[in-house]
């Protein structure tokens, strides 16, 4: 049987958004959400932690930054790679 090409764009549109290349920061929602998980880990942890109050900020400004860094990187490395395919 003769397919319309509008029919491909339709299921082409019509698939889930993990599948769909379209969505160049599906990892990076992904990431920040186990960021958040770490993080909130961290958080306890200091929480418990039996430390000075330098002790213990510093190690949750070292987490926030590193996330914060890991994932200034990882979007922009999905956005270039995006932009890249796109031209």
């Amino acid at each position: 049987m003769f397919r319309r090409p509008e029919d491909s764009v339709l299921m082409r549109l019509s698939r889930s958004a993990t599948n769909n290349s379209g969505q160049p920061l599906d990892a990076v929602k992904l990431e920040l959400a186990i960021v958040i998980g770490l993080a909130l880990g961290v958080l306890l942890v200091v929480w418990r932690l039996d430390a000075g109050h330098w002790v213990e900020l510093g190690l949750l400004a070292a987490t926030g930054f590193g996330a914060g860094g890991w994932l200034a990187f990882r979007t922009r490395r999905a956005v270039t790679r995006f932009t890249d395919e796109s031209d």
